[in-house]
């Protein structure tokens, strides 16, 4: 009976401390980097550490920017939001990146995230995770 408790333990405890991204309660959480609302359903971001932390941005542009002295090889989860899917999280490195514009973001930067580059519907500069990470860290 004791063997079957600690088992029952141990697996409590790792399912406990699982690494995955958070929810993020719109009108509730704060951006890690901004400390603004996070409100808007289509430009949200998130990333968490190898270590279960969660750091959530009310913008893109924002997260980029926290990013700026962090080394991304800690992290479990680089997510944005898909402009045509609000509230869904994808993964920053495999999604497409527009400065437009036509679509306003919170902070101003006009920059907005889409999982499949055959959505962009709008005029303006397409970037992949890479330039985009460059062109944040020279701002």
């Amino acid at each position: 009976m004791k063997k079957i408790l600690s088992l029952v333990l141990v697996a409590l405890l790792f399912t406990a401390c699982s690494i995955s991204p958070k929810k993020i309660e719109y009108g509730k959480d704060m951006c890690s980097f901004c400390d603004m609302t996070i409100v808007e359903k289509t430009h949200a971001a998130q990333y968490v550490t190898k270590k279960g932390k969660a750091y959530k941005f009310d913008a893109i542009e924002c997260m980029l920017n926290d990013l700026k002295d962090k080394n991304v090889n800690e992290m479990a989860f680089i997510l944005v939001t898909d402009y045509g899917n609000p509230t869904v999280l994808i993964d920053a490195e495999a999604a497409t990146y527009l400065i437009s514009e036509e679509i306003k973001s919170p902070m101003g930067a006009n920059l907005s995230a889409f999982k499949d580059k055959g959505q962009i519907k709008n005029k303006g500069t397409h970037y992949n995770w890479n330039t985009i990470r460059a062109y944040f860290t020279k701002k």
